[in-house]
């Protein structure tokens, strides 16, 4: 498939690893488009034309690759995906699937001896539009026809790895439901070009002391694959 300056895909599916791509590149029959700096191909789910991109780990990952799908591929939705630690106190477990009603840049601001100072209160917005200034939250699409437990996610450089520190984000974002390193910079990247985003994802482990050895990644990956086969794409068409 070679891509056209005039065309406009109808949705792209973005992730941080190949890994969390991977359950869907057979089943969608995906082929290359390009294969560089970050690996990009196409598929078709019925009649939907759909790109998967792999934008690489962290913020400024996630923000180039989804800018460079914006302007190559002009997609109308964007769906981002993958795994996430669950908060304590989410009722998440390992496998359970969520779905993001807002994304939090969870460490910008400023830390203080009296606590936290966020962007707002500091007056520093992040994006200027159309509806007004948008800070460390943002607003993200919630399709009715998708059942899953939903709430707020936040997006931090360095992920958590005590009780402790699981505590205190919790007590700074009341109702968390997880932890990632990519969905609040795609959230701004997709909020600046004006494209809906919906963000899915599994949990591959509980935010809290660093016991890698029971993180269920692959069985993660495989049972958000899995759901949008099975429903989530029908679902998420807007």
């Amino acid at each position: 498939m070679t891509e056209s300056k005039e065309r406009k895909i109808p949705l792209a599916i973005l992730a941080a690893t190949w890994e969390e791509l991977e359950p869907l590149i057979t089943p969608l029959k995906a082929s290359f488009a390009e294969q560089g700096w970050r690996r990009i191909l196409l598929s078709k789910w019925g009649a939907l034309e759909i790109l998967l991109v792999e934008t690489g780990v962290g913020k400024v990952n996630a923000a180039v690759a989804t800018a460079l799908a914006m302007e190559k591929w002009r997609p109308s939705l964007l769906l981002l995906i993958g795994i996430a630690g669950a908060m304590p106190s989410s009722g998440l477990k390992p496998s359970d699937l969520a779905l993001a009603t807002e994304e939090i840049y969870g460490d910008e601001g400023c830390m203080t001896e009296e606590g936290w100072l966020t962007p707002q209160s500091m007056d520093t917005a992040y994006l200027i539009t159309e509806k007004g200034p948008i800070y460390h939250r943002f607003p993200l699409t919630v399709p009715p026809g998708l059942q899953l437990p939903k709430g707020p996610f936040v997006t931090l450089s360095a992920i958590t790895g005590t009780a402790e520190r699981a505590k205190e984000l919790e007590n700074i974002f009341p109702g968390i439901m997880c932890e990632n390193m990519e969905g609040a910079a795609v959230a701004h990247v997709a909020a600046h070009y004006g494209v809906p985003l919906v963000e899915i994802r599994a949990m591959s482990n509980t935010a809290g002391p660093r016991q890698r050895h029971l993180w269920k990644v692959q069985e993660a990956c495989q049972a958000l694959g899995d759901f949008l086969l099975e429903k989530g794409l029908n679902a998420i068409r807007l």
